[in-house]
């Protein structure tokens, strides 16, 4: 499994063995699923480059997995990436570039990935959608407001929205040879302005004083939203076709 910002910042891999059901669950924390870099000038000053048309470092460990879920698109929004200054592509480093379109070019990057290494009769792969910002009162960390919301909205501006990357990933995923399963959380988890951290992010252990201006309106609270995407996916797999090697299991 890849994923972007649902595992712990200090988490580069976790791995859990079940065995009841003789079965390994990976984490593999991949942030944009391309690989990340590092530059330095004459200085030697480093400065952090994202290289798109490279696959991320973890790759090998994605192949022989029974099912792959990926995601990345959140921070794709984030600092750096948003602005567009740290790009590389072969030998050129772009001193600026679109955000948008490099998130095009490292998704097609994975999708040729996928097409080249993995086989579609021994293995299932997910790709994830992601989760758009709804805050109220500026960013995240910069007086976005979600504490004492109990439930769901239904209206305002962000439930007919839908991001641009998200409409890239399904073309890119259209155009796979692979038959990569879109699990399209993105419409869904609109509606849940309820399922934030908010000010309660802090374990009471660190006893840190919670701003109530920065609060985490970005990740989500568990259990909560996360656990549907799961279940979406326990569905989809008891529903369709298993790969032709699974019937022996």
């Amino acid at each position: 499994m890849a994923a972007d910002h649902q595992l712990h910042p200090s988490l580069s891999t976790a791995i859990e063995h079940l065995q009841d059901y003789d079965c390994t669950v990976e984490f593999v924390r991949s942030h944009f699923l391309v690989r990340e870099g590092v530059r330095y000038n004459r200085q030697r000053n480093s400065n952090p480059i994202l290289q798109i048309d490279r696959i991320d470092k973890t790759a090998s460990r994605w192949k022989k997995v029974d099912v792959l879920v990926f995601n990345t698109g959140h921070w794709w929004t984030h600092g750096k990436t948003a602005r567009g200054n740290y790009y590389k592509e072969g030998d050129t480093l772009y001193p600026q570039f679109d955000s948008t379109e490099a998130y095009r070019r490292a998704l097609k990057t994975w999708a040729r990935w996928i097409d080249k290494n993995m086989d579609p009769a021994k293995s299932v792969v997910f790709y994830r959608g992601y989760s758009t910002a709804h805050f109220r009162g500026g960013d995240w960390d910069s007086g976005g407001s979600c504490n004492g919301e109990t439930e769901p909205t239904f209206r305002g501006a962000v439930i007919g929205s839908y991001p641009e990357k998200m409409r890239i990933a399904e073309e890119v995923i259209g155009g796979m040879r692979f038959p990569v399963r879109l699990l399209n959380v993105t419409k869904l988890t609109n509606f849940r302005k309820d399922g934030h951290p908010s000010v309660y992010g802090k374990a009471p252990a660190a006893k840190k004083k919670v701003s109530r201006r920065k609060q985490d309106c970005s990740h989500w609270c568990l259990p909560g939203v996360p656990d549907a995407w799961n279940e979406l996916i326990y569905a989809s797999l008891v529903l369709d076709p298993k790969p032709r090697s699974w019937k022996h299991h």
